[in-house]
């Protein structure tokens, strides 16, 4: 009797297919088998993970340079607007100091002040200006605005005010002002008085004109003392003395002059008798 192998012995379908099994193994392998040419065309030329790098670098090589080339001009852009910012800042942080927060407003409009150009005192005090022993406004500041506000009887009016730089001179508007008014001139008076400040003069807080009234710390109206006093009285009377040869002054102590000689010489006279006589 021979001998079949088990491949002759397998059970068959019908037409001598192979059974349900094999066809599904044969499907399987043939899907499989069928995959494969389409991932080999992905990578082509049988490049794998290893040629994508590769092709990745040569990429990020060849744009490197144009990036290079733009940073240097971004840095710049950058720069000036930074450093044009922390100018602005810097100024507009000066002005506020100045304007608002380096003096006390109050305590500087109090005191005597003199009208410019003369030595007519006004006396300012904490809610009057006193122009006369009868005659005196009440007022208010706003320390703010750099405004003030006047009363008298039932009148009332108001302005602005500005003071120099070393607090010396002040200047009283009259007129209705806001705060972006006196902002806007105090901003250019400033700039004007920063650049005389720094060749050595001081600039006035305002113009004399209608409605401006002028005020200084100091009388100038009337010569200063050293001027009064250049030739002492004691020293020209002094002066004015002569000297007679007998080592006497022909004036007296004062600058005037001295007795007549008839009366200065009535001892010798008396003498020269009294010898005779012997």
């Amino acid at each position: 009797m021979e001998e079949q192998s088990p491949a002759a012995g397998a059970p068959t379908g019908s037409g001598g297919r192979p059974p349900a099994e094999g066809r599904f193994r044969s499907a399987a392998t043939t899907a499989a088998t069928a995959q494969k040419p389409s991932s080999r065309r992905a990578v082509p030329s049988g490049e794998g993970d290893a040629g994508r790098e590769v092709r990745k670098g040569r990429e990020g090589r060849s744009s490197a340079p144009s990036r290079k080339r733009r940073h240097p001009v971004r840095v710049a852009v950058v720069s000036v607007v930074i450093v044009v910012v922390l100018l602005v800042g810097a100024a507009a942080g000066g002005f506020a100091w100045l304007r608002w927060f380096s003096e006390d407003d109050a305590a500087d409009f109090a005191g005597t002040w003199y009208l410019a150009g003369t030595a007519t005192p006004i006396t300012i005090t904490e809610d009057r200006i006193q122009l006369t022993d009868d005659v005196s406004y009440r007022y208010a500041l706003n320390d703010q605005d750099k405004t003030f506000e006047l009363s008298f009887g039932n009148l009332k009016g108001g302005g602005r005010y500005r003071f120099s730089l070393d607090r010396n001179q002040l200047a009283l508007v009259d007129g209705d002002f806001s705060a972006a008014d006196t902002l806007g001139d105090d901003i250019t008076w400033t700039l004007r008085a920063l650049t005389e400040s720094a060749q050595g003069r001081v600039l006035a807080p305002g113009e004399a004109a209608r409605g401006v009234t002028l005020l200084s710390r100091t009388p100038t109206g009337t010569p200063s003392l050293p001027e009064a006093t250049d030739t002492p009285e004691a020293t020209a009377g002094e002066d004015a003395k002569a000297d007679t040869g007998d080592g006497s002054k022909s004036g007296n102590d004062d600058g005037g002059a001295e007795p007549d000689k008839a009366d200065a010489t009535p001892a010798p006279d008396t003498s020269d008798k009294a010898d005779d006589r012997a």
